[in-house]
């Protein structure tokens, strides 16, 4: 995912979703990835819901957004029942980070976000910025593996803005610049998301990726660029949950 916290947009990962009757997840080893119907009906949110509130969360944590390290990545425990994994930002991101047992894992694959300032300061706009300038402007290549076992159908992972029933909501872009920038704003986002059921205790790879447009963070038009995003995370969970003693 690539960021331009200054500007208008940030880039990441995820997408669609839901009708009523889940559907077969998809498996790797054991694991499973969640439908987008099994997510409504575990968590009681959609998946674009999830996308929304992870990346609500991360304009109001920038340490956890921005963060090309993952010295911030305890920060993604938000006291469930979903734990936000963060993702690239156009570099290659390693990082270590402890997952509490039980607790479902929301990975920002390759995700959009456009909040709505001028020159797109409307709903029309920011959904053409989404759908036609990022998904449609040719995110390839795009992956997920769980120790190494890769993750099928991606596709059905994509999140869109609806056109009938566009999902605003509000993020805090931070003070008011000069150019009168910042305060609350609405936005849009969009992209590949994945949610992952509770993985074992015990020590885990988790991979995910994807070669997506470049856009012009302050008008969300292709630079005719493109942005390659690769997140390898060494997932750790605890064989029990805190605070019971000798959980490690």
């Amino acid at each position: 995912m690539r960021f331009a916290l200054a500007g208008r947009a940030a880039c990441a990962t995820l997408a669609f979703v839901c009708t009523v009757l889940p559907v077969r997840a998809d498996w790797f080893d054991g694991d499973q990835v969640l439908s987008n119907e099994e997510i409504v009906a575990l968590t009681g949110r959609t998946i674009a819901e999830w996308g929304n509130a992870w990346w609500k969360f991360g304009f109001d944590n920038p340490d956890f957004l921005t963060d090309g390290t993952g010295e911030f990545g305890y920060l993604g425990n938000v006291r469930g029942p979903v734990f936000f994994a963060q993702g690239s930002a156009g570099d290659l991101f390693r990082a270590k980070v402890d997952v509490p047992r039980g607790e479902y894992m929301l990975l920002p694959v390759a995700t959009y976000i456009w909040t709505f300032f001028d020159p797109c300061a409307d709903i029309r706009c920011a959904r053409r910025i989404i759908n036609d300038n990022f998904i449609g402007g040719g995110i390839r290549d795009v992956f997920v593996k769980i120790d190494g076992k890769p993750v099928t159908n991606l596709a059905s992972h994509l999140v869109r803005v609806d056109r009938h029933h566009p999902d605003v909501f509000l993020v805090d872009a931070g003070p008011i610049g000069e150019d009168g920038y910042g305060g609350i704003l609405p936005a849009l986002q969009g992209g590949y998301w994945v949610m992952l059921e509770p993985l074992a205790p015990g020590q885990h790879s988790v991979a995910f990726g994807a070669t997506t447009p470049e856009l012009d963070p302050f008008t969300g038009e292709p630079t005719g660029g493109t942005v390659r995003l690769f997140t390898n995370l060494t997932v750790r969970v605890a064989a029990c949950r805190p605070p019971e003693r000798h959980c490690r």
